[in-house]
C-alpha cells in the first residue's frame, strides 16, 4: 500500500475469538475502505484456529459486504 494512502487511512486490526474461530476486524476512518485491506485477513487462514467471518468498521452509512466472508459495517451500528 502506498505510504500516502496509509497515512490517509489509519487502521487498527483486531482478531476476535468466538466459538472456536478467529474473526478479523479492521477499523478504518473512511467511508469507502479499499477492498485490498482484507488481504491481511487471509493471514489468519494459516493459524491453527479456523477463520470466521470478518468485518471492516468504517464511516459508511449502510451495511454491505466485500465478499461472503467479510462485511463492511458502519460504526454507528455497534
Amino acid at each position: 500500500m502506498r505510504k500516502e494512502l496509509q497515512a490517509e487511512l489509519p487502521c487498527h486490526r483486531y482478531p476476535m475469538e468466538s466459538d472456536g474461530q478467529l474473526h478479523p476486524i479492521e477499523i478504518k476512518k473512511s467511508i469507502n475502505p479499499p477492498t485490498q485491506i482484507t488481504g491481511a485477513f487471509k493471514l489468519l487462514d494459516k493459524a491453527s484456529v479456523p477463520r470466521g467471518t470478518g468485518a471492516i468498521l468504517c464511516l459508511r452509512e449502510t451495511l454491505s459486504a466485500i465478499d461472503s466472508s467479510t462485511y463492511i459495517v458502519p460504526v454507528w451500528m455497534i
